[in-house]
């Protein structure tokens, strides 16, 4: 069964994640099996895609014993604790949290595993979440000049990849600023994106990925500042690695057609060898009629790095002209 109200759902339709949700004890669950379509690194699921999934079975499970959607602003604490390939069939579980009444409890589980891939807690109608770092006008962030650099995409990432079988969100990520950079609002380098707005394209492309009618889904926004978090490694020491905590808050939805920017700026490094982390922050926001900027979803984590998955990137990435692109 699937709870009125996931219609239109993208994770709901046409198979993305899971066609079919059972109720068990306190919750619901359902089953999924990774496939190119949630590539993130090369035979590998994306993050955001694992999180968009658990997101969209938490709302199932809070409609069956609360009789209404998830109430915002939302936390989300998750944990990566296993590995899982393209081809995985993996058990998923929302229940709501026996000591807590307005907590959820989530958890994918690799078959034939001992141990849970993803796990997260979720903490309803949390406090509004703000930021410690400096978030940049985005007229500046669009004034296309010589602090821009587009960075390299592989075709087939659900975040950045362009030459997908099914929709993926297609974004272009940029380093902003660092050495020499004109802004006296940024002293370091940052990890750029943007998603949505007022061009059709950008219209038709965000109603790809709805959850309610006219509304985002709330992974669109996790899988976001899990790739602009991931990105930010390059900044520190060219770091490439795997998520293994992601804290995220989500203040509100957006609607179809809002347009978001989002920032991560140069992460914290620990560790050294084998054992060196990358902890990053980032900032999914909004500029508002009035000029001010609403923040929309906070994000905060733990990567550790690991040398094959630059090596990797190195020998996948698309080589391609990156003069003519733009913001």
């Amino acid at each position: 069964m699937l709870v009125a109200g996931h219609e239109e759902c993208f994770v709901c339709h046409n198979n993305f994640c899971f066609s079919s949700i059972n109720s068990c004890d306190l919750g619901v669950e359902t089953k999924m099996v990774f496939s190119l379509d949630h590539e993130g690194w090369m035979g590998i699921p994306h993050g955001g895609v694992a999180m968009t999934a658990l997101l969209d079975l938490a709302d199932h499970c809070w409609l069956q014993n609360k009789g209404e959607n998830l109430v915002y602003p939302l936390e989300i604490d998750w944990r990566f604790a296993d590995a899982v390939h393209i081809g995985d069939e993996t058990s998923l579980k929302a229940v709501v949290n026996e000591d807590d009444e307005n907590s959820l409890l989530l958890s994918m589980q690799r078959q034939g595993s001992e141990k849970i891939y993803l796990k997260g807690e979720v903490q309803v109608a949390a406090k509004v979440a703000e930021v410690d770092f400096p978030l940049l006008e985005p007229e500046l962030l669009q004034k296309m000049n010589a602090q821009h650099q587009p960075l390299a995409i592989y075709d087939n990432c659900f975040v950045c990849g362009r030459k997908r079988q099914k929709p993926g969100l297609q974004r272009r990520f940029f380093k902003f600023g660092g050495a020499g950079n004109e802004s006296p609002a940024i002293d370091e380098a940052a990890i750029i994106v943007r998603f949505g707005g007022g061009l059709l394209e950008d219209l038709q492309l965000a109603s790809s990925f709805q959850q309610a009618p006219g509304t985002l889904h709330p992974g669109v926004l996790a899988a976001l500042l899990d790739e602009v978090c991931g990105w930010s490694g390059v900044l520190a020491d060219d770091l490439y690695g795997y998520t293994v905590r992601f804290k995220l808050h989500i203040n509100r939805l957006p609607a179809i057609g809002e347009e978001l920017f989002g920032i991560a700026p140069t992460p914290l490094v620990r560790g050294r060898g084998s054992r060196k982390f990358y902890h990053p922050k980032g900032a999914l926001y909004q500029k508002k009629a009035d000029g001010s900027l609403e923040i929309i979803a906070v994000a905060s984590g733990q990567w550790l790095a690991r040398d094959e998955l630059r090596q990797q990137f190195d020998d996948t990435q698309i080589v391609e002209d990156m003069s003519g692109i733009v913001f």
